[in-house]
């Protein structure tokens, strides 16, 4: 999530200096957690994701809100799997001359990266030791899991058949946070 916030950021700073509003995609395929996330934590006009249908007039709504209420600039997050390609949602914006110009970001692998903090190499360490003892316990068909503040054996198979839903109260808290 670092390396979302720092690449949003410093495209915020390039969107109020050029005054424009930039479409940044993240990752997301079939869900918008990752989308939800980064909107809260960057504080985006908007964040579109595959959970909630939109139309591209209710983001260009939104662009040409926050130039009325003269903002320098407009931030849309679009998960990948959103209803909306992020092409397309570019192109109609301009289109409708709703007072920025629009640019788009697709952060792609980028969000991948980053140097790891001091959290998560504790956690890293935390759950290499809980593996260690899975094989030492012989446990078999199981992954080590954060469950609130403890390190658990987590079955394969709850894993591979739980999607990440996005939490609707957060999603809620984008669009109260862009107001």
């Amino acid at each position: 999530m670092n390396t979302i916030m720092e690449a949003v950021d410093k495209l915020r700073d390039t969107a109020s200096s050029h005054q424009r509003a930039f479409v940044i995609e993240t990752m997301g395929r079939n869900s918008g957690y990752l989308a939800v996330m980064a909107g809260i934590v960057c504080g985006a006009e908007m964040v579109l994701v595959p959970e909630v249908p939109v139309t591209w007039e209710e983001v260009a709504a939104t662009v040409a809100d926050a130039y009325q209420r003269g903002k320098t600039h407009a931030i849309i997050i679009n998960a990948e799997g959103s209803p909306i390609d992020t092409n397309e949602l570019v192109n109609k914006i301009d289109t409708l001359d709703v007072g920025f110009k629009t640019r788009m970001t697709i952060l792609g692998h980028i969000q991948r990266g980053g140097s790891p903090t001091a959290y998560d190499r504790l956690l890293a360490s935390r759950m290499g030791v809980k593996a260690v003892e899975a094989l030492v316990e012989d446990k078999h068909g199981v992954m080590t899991g954060l469950q609130g503040r403890n390190i658990e054996f987590v079955p394969l198979l709850d894993v591979i058949s739980n999607k990440r839903n996005v939490n609707m109260e957060y999603y809620h808290m984008t669009k109260v946070l862009a107001r």
